[in-house]
């Protein structure tokens, strides 16, 4: 499989601020992933969803490469 590139997605969510309680997130590589430790839930449910988008963005480029590479000749 692939790796991907967790980075730039930990930049930009840490560089995020709570609207309500004005702290930045936390976040964690796992072996399953990552995690997200915020200080509220509301905040943390839109940084999951943010990071989602994020992910699969990156995959859809890391596909894309792969496929082209496949028929490069």
């Amino acid at each position: 499989m692939f790796d991907l590139d967790y980075t730039l997605i930990k930049q930009e969510i840490e560089s995020e601020i709570c609207k309500e309680h004005d702290l930045h997130p936390e976040f964690v590589k796992t072996d399953e992933g990552f995690g997200i430790k915020a200080c509220c839930d509301p905040f943390r449910i839109e940084l999951v969803q943010k990071s989602e988008k994020m992910i699969e963005e990156q995959t859809e480029k890391l596909l894309d490469k792969i496929m082209k590479d496949m028929f490069k000749e």
